[in-house]
């Protein structure tokens, strides 16, 4: 019985080399012509950090006419950026992109202890560059890939235990999102990691204020709550519950109840699943868990924020649970297809379009379903452990 399976299992690895070559050599070549929205504000922010320019005002030197949404760590981070030519800027940042994408999946794979971690992250690679999320994150040169490598490294224990928890911090000092992950360090009741990155947070904070005073007063007293920067709610990348009330009619005073309420409740959610996954030895479900928290329940959260939704792929091959399995294949359809393009076929009107909001909302749909299947099934009895090779906070 051996021998099919693992003839079965090497053909698929095979398949998924081939596919992520393919989808790899496309993507590098669309670079080369492409226009990376975001990587050229990214790079505008660097300069404008070098020339000694407002990243705020309407001084700041933007050549799309977007603004500068993030701290200003996140300026003096770009820096390197600055001198690079746009299709020099655009090859390097894809191809650092891919390779991060490959190191997630093989992070994940190693710590849910799947055969041939490393190849099946690359057999796993191409997959992952197809889902929407990723397509979106490439075509913008988006940051949140890198920041996803950053949050699983610390996490799933690949970072020394004596610098654990810094990476999550420097990741929330340049969007505030990551630092929703040092749940899993609470869970886990790691308080010198859960220190370490509040340390770095604030450390992040304290420089860009010695760096630039001004801008950051600013930043942190106003640019900071507004929570509309990526757009409004009724946004139609924006999968978050926000989009989806908004998208079916609902506005003002009672949409701001609504997606505040479900914030509070989804985070005391991930809270309680975690610390019951982590205790039976899932690490990979509780990031998933509280990732799925992150995109579901955010203000807005368009799809290229849920780029960390790709670990699903490792996690669906290695479930257990039919409901959990079932749940994240839905993710990765929806993903795969983007899913809100349908509001592209026909004008938004909540109104008259259920079956439009439905396919439209899949995305978002998923997301939370999957999210409560995953809580449903820390709820349940500690299932044994696989064999431990390594210990993951050694």
């Amino acid at each position: 019985m051996s021998r099919p399976t693992t003839t079965t299992r090497g053909l698929s690895v095979a398949a998924g080399l081939t596919l992520s070559v393919a989808v790899t050599v496309v993507v590098m070549t669309q670079t080369l012509t492409g226009f990376m929205l975001d990587l050229q504000v990214f790079q505008d922010a660097g300069k404008a950090m070098l020339a000694g320019r407002d990243l705020y005002s309407e001084d700041f030197p933007t050549r799309s006419g977007f603004r500068f949404i993030y701290p200003p760590f996140a300026a003096i981070a770009f820096i390197p950026l600055a001198p690079l030519a746009a299709t020099a800027a655009q090859v390097a940042w894809t191809a650092a992109t891919i390779a991060a994408v490959w190191a997630i999946l093989a992070m994940v794979a190693t710590r849910l202890r799947l055969h041939g971690a490393m190849a099946l992250a690359l057999a796993l690679t191409g997959v992952a560059l197809l889902l929407e999320p990723i397509r979106a994150n490439l075509g913008f040169g988006q940051i949140n890939v890198f920041l996803v490598l950053m949050v699983t490294a610390d996490v799933l224990g690949f970072t020394p235990r004596r610098v654990r928890g810094v990476l999550v911090g420097l990741a929330a000092g340049v969007k505030l999102t990551p630092a929703a992950f040092a749940l899993m360090f609470l869970a886990r009741k790691d308080w010198a990691s859960l220190v370490r990155a509040l340390g770095a947070a604030v450390t992040t904070i304290v420089l860009g204020h010695l760096v630039r005073p001004a801008d950051s007063a600013y930043f942190w007293t106003t640019e900071f709550f507004l929570t509309d920067r990526g757009g409004p709610p009724e946004f139609v990348p924006n999968q978050a519950l926000s989009g989806l009330l908004a998208r079916a009619g609902l506005t003002g005073a009672p949409l701001d109840l609504a997606v505040y309420g479900f914030f509070l409740l989804t985070a005391a959610a991930a809270a309680w699943g975690a610390c019951l996954l982590i205790r039976d030895d899932r690490p990979v479900d509780a990031l998933m868990l509280v990732s799925l928290g992150v995109f579901i329940a955010s203000p807005v959260a368009v799809t290229h924020h849920w780029s960390g939704m790709f670990i699903a792929l490792p996690l669906l091959l290695a479930s257990r649970r039919l409901p959990v399995r079932l749940a994240l294949a839905a993710l990765v359809v929806a993903h795969l297809i983007g899913t809100h393009l349908a509001y592209s076929l026909t004008p938004l009107d909540p109104a008259a379009h259920l079956l439009q909001w439905l396919v439209g909302n899949a995305q978002g749909l998923t997301g939370i379903a999957a999210f409560g299947i995953l809580l449903a099934d820390a709820a349940r009895q500690p299932t044994p452990t696989r064999p431990d090779p390594e210990d993951p906070d050694a």
